[in-house]
């Protein structure tokens, strides 16, 4: 009768044995996929980033010729090269950051601190975007009213730089969320592989 327990006894412990292989394979693959999903994430994040380094690229310039050859003034010129050269380096930076962030093998403690700086830093600049633009732009129409010739030429310039403002803010907001909000999903992320530690 002994023996019988024993048997039975035996049985349960390797059945809790393989059971427990499984659910350690089962926390590994979960693991490995909330890993992957967070990279994922992150591709998205640095593929949005990297289109806007390229607009600002491009703007640069563009933009000092345009003015230039409106006859804007030198003042103008310099302060919207170096608004643009401002906006570009910091955008840049925020990609290397992205770039860097390890969610194979880093510490995710690491990884958090990282992503959060990131995140903070696109949810601050809108404080510092929005009047930044709106002195621009202002500063913008001042120097299209004064410097270039009344009539239709103006009339169009100041129109669609006044379209071009609206659009690109709008634009600009989106992404700015967009990166926002992933940031936060990987975050989130991170708090629950955290918690099944």
């Amino acid at each position: 009768m002994e023996n019988i327990y024993s048997q039975e006894l035996e049985e349960m412990r390797s059945q809790v044995a393989i059971l427990k292989q499984k659910l350690d394979k089962q926390a590994i693959i979960s693991d490995s996929h909330i890993r992957n999903s967070m990279k994922s994430k992150r591709a998205d994040m640095t593929r949005i980033v990297a289109g806007t380094i390229v607009a600002g690229v491009l703007a640069l310039p563009y933009c000092t010729l345009a003015f230039y050859k409106l006859g804007f003034s030198w003042l103008f010129i310099g302060a919207t090269d170096i608004m643009l050269a401002v906006c570009l380096g910091l955008t840049i930076m925020q990609n290397i950051t992205l770039k860097q962030l390890d969610f194979t093998q880093g510490n995710l403690v690491d990884v958090a601190e990282k992503l959060n700086k990131v995140k903070t830093h696109y949810h601050e600049w809108i404080k510092i975007a929005l009047p930044m633009i709106l002195i621009w732009a202002g500063w913008m129409a001042y120097e299209g009213l004064v410097r270039m010739d009344p009539g239709p030429m103006q009339i169009g310039f100041l129109s669609g730089a006044a379209v071009g403002i609206i659009l690109g803010g709008i634009f600009g907001y989106r992404i700015n969320r967009k990166i926002v909000a992933k940031s936060t999903e990987i975050l989130d992320q991170i708090k629950e592989l955290q918690a099944g530690l």
